[in-house]
């Protein structure tokens, strides 16, 4: 079946801007992460009893998913391995950063839900 939908400057501009914001973005959250958990000692810390179980309950409850629990439990971990939902979930829930004073801005989601009971 042929597609309708047709291609124009505007199209292929919003395209190319999602995309840089998805590849700096991760790029920025990733080196955000990496000042707080260096990967010289990311292993140590993904494993420490406190982190560990917060990682499990969100794998329990869904905000991690299977490759996301993958490239956490690699014995090589990186974050080079993280994808930007990871990178936000693992900011926001074992980095100690403060919520903005208007919150994080959320749509119901498995993490807003998370954050307010765990």
């Amino acid at each position: 079946m042929a597609s309708s939908f047709t291609s124009n400057k505007e199209t292929t501009n919003y395209a190319r801007l999602c995309r840089l914001l998805a590849d700096v973005g991760t790029q920025v959250l990733r080196e955000t992460f990496d000042k707080i958990h260096p990967s010289g000692s990311l292993h140590t810390v993904l494993t420490t009893a406190p982190v560990n179980a917060k990682l499990t309950s969100m794998k329990k409850m869904k905000a991690i998913n299977p490759t996301q629990w993958a490239a956490l439990t690699s014995p090589t971990v990186s974050s080079e391995d993280f994808d930007i939902t990871l990178l936000v979930a693992l900011l926001r829930n074992i980095c100690g950063l403060a919520a903005p004073l208007t919150a994080w801005l959320e749509q119901s989601s498995k993490f807003h839900r998370y954050n307010k009971s765990g």
